[in-house]
């Protein structure tokens, strides 16, 4: 094409300037099987696209495909990848009806973020570095950024985080929580779908339209600006609320790593135990249970957690699991083992601060570091025997 331009010339004057059609040329990489080969028909190793979107659909294709197309490298094609594709539309479709349970969409949703909770803050905040991480690699052309930063935002961020977490709102009994829940619920959604609609036209269309914000059905998706950066006003009131959420997922993460090591399955109902210091936890209690899936949470700050638990520190304090009879054999197994390997980094740690030509030749911050280290070994180990000595 700047070949033929540079002939022809149809552009408004002679000079080469003002026919080259385009300067910016972007080459994909192949497309290989997994065992790095060429696709094609003698070797009979090329999937057929229509049996794909017949199984997995077109936009579970397209972003798969996307999700895996590094820039300046071939891709090895795996089915697995198009089904995540798949699975991440079934995601956006089934978080839409959630929304749509519980009334109308507003086809021009606003958010105040004076009124919003704390949850709801975090989600915007990452909705803006969004917005930002993927512009910023649409001009570079890092179009599988494009798509991972998405796919994190959608199903971990805002799926599986603030989802989860404004249901404490959504079903309770205060109107005005729960309209400021699903305002940000109509915000994100209606943000996510311009996104995602270059990457998924299909699906991204259909919900535009089927949720309300499509003011003239006459318009498409297409045509829509792309969302802007929502200004969520007092940094110092954002920092805090993100510094909190973040602590409280770190809570409910530990909480389910108990769990799983002492072989308690997430659907059954457990009894918690937190020993924090902050005051601000209490009113987070109700989310915060509902995200551990707990019978009881029980926070207090001198608390004495009983016996027969399992415990664990995070940043809000110490959470305890409290456990049957039946779990306490695995529990006590889990904690030695974490307690030898304890041990085993203190005894590290201790060994390079004794040596004085570490102390001497190493930067004052790894030194400080390493004294740190030692300190945040011996505090975890002093909880860790006391959990142990628990069990007994």
């Amino acid at each position: 094409m700047i070949i033929s331009g540079l002939e022809f010339k149809p552009g408004k004057t002679d000079r080469d300037e003002d026919n080259i059609p385009f300067r910016d040329v972007f080459f994909t990489g192949l497309i290989r099987d997994k065992e790095g080969r060429k696709m094609s028909k003698s070797l009979g190793n090329s999937p057929d696209p229509l049996d794909l979107i017949a199984k997995y659909g077109a936009d579970g294709l397209r972003f798969g495909l996307m999700r895996i197309s590094p820039s300046g490298q071939d891709i090895r094609f795996d089915e697995k990848q198009i089904e995540e594709g798949r699975n991440f539309a079934t995601k956006l479709w089934n978080v839409a009806r959630l929304r749509q349970m519980h009334g109308a969409s507003d086809p021009d949703p606003q958010v105040k973020p004076v009124e919003v909770s704390i949850y709801a803050i975090e989600v915007l905040a990452r909705l803006n570095e969004t917005i930002d991480a993927t512009e910023a690699a649409y001009r570079d052309y890092q179009f599988n950024t494009v798509v991972q930063r998405l796919y994190d935002f959608v199903w971990s961020d805002y799926c599986d985080w603030f989802v989860e977490a404004a249901k404490t709102d959504i079903f309770g009994d205060d109107q005005l929580r729960k309209k400021a829940a699903l305002a940000t619920m109509d915000y994100v959604t209606s943000a996510m779908l311009r996104l995602l609609h270059p990457l998924m036209p299909h699906i991204t269309e259909e919900l535009w339209t089927l949720m309300g914000f499509a003011k003239n059905k006459k318009v498409f998706l297409d045509f829509v600006p792309l969302p802007k950066r929502i200004d969520l006003g007092d940094e110092e009131r954002v920092k805090t609320a993100q510094s909190r959420v973040r602590g409280i997922y770190a809570l409910v993460e530990a909480g389910r790593n108990l769990r799983a090591e002492a072989s308690v399955p997430s659907n059954r109902k457990a009894r918690f135990v937190l020993r924090a210091e902050a005051a601000w936890i209490q009113d987070e209690s109700p989310t915060i249970s509902r995200l551990l899936n707990a019978e009881s949470l029980e926070i207090n700050p001198k608390i004495e957690p009983p016996s027969g638990l399992s415990l664990t520190a995070v940043s809000l304090g110490e959470l305890s699991l409290v456990m049957g009879e039946g779990d306490r054999a695995a529990e006590r197994q889990r904690l030695d083992k974490e307690i030898a390997k304890l041990e085993a980094d203190l005894n590290l740690t201790e060994a390079k601060l004794a040596n004085d030509s570490f102390v001497e030749r190493a930067p004052k911050g790894v030194v400080e570091e390493h004294q740190q280290r030692r300190e945040d070994f011996k505090r975890r180990l002093e909880q860790l025997r006391q959990a142990r000595a628990s069990l007994d």
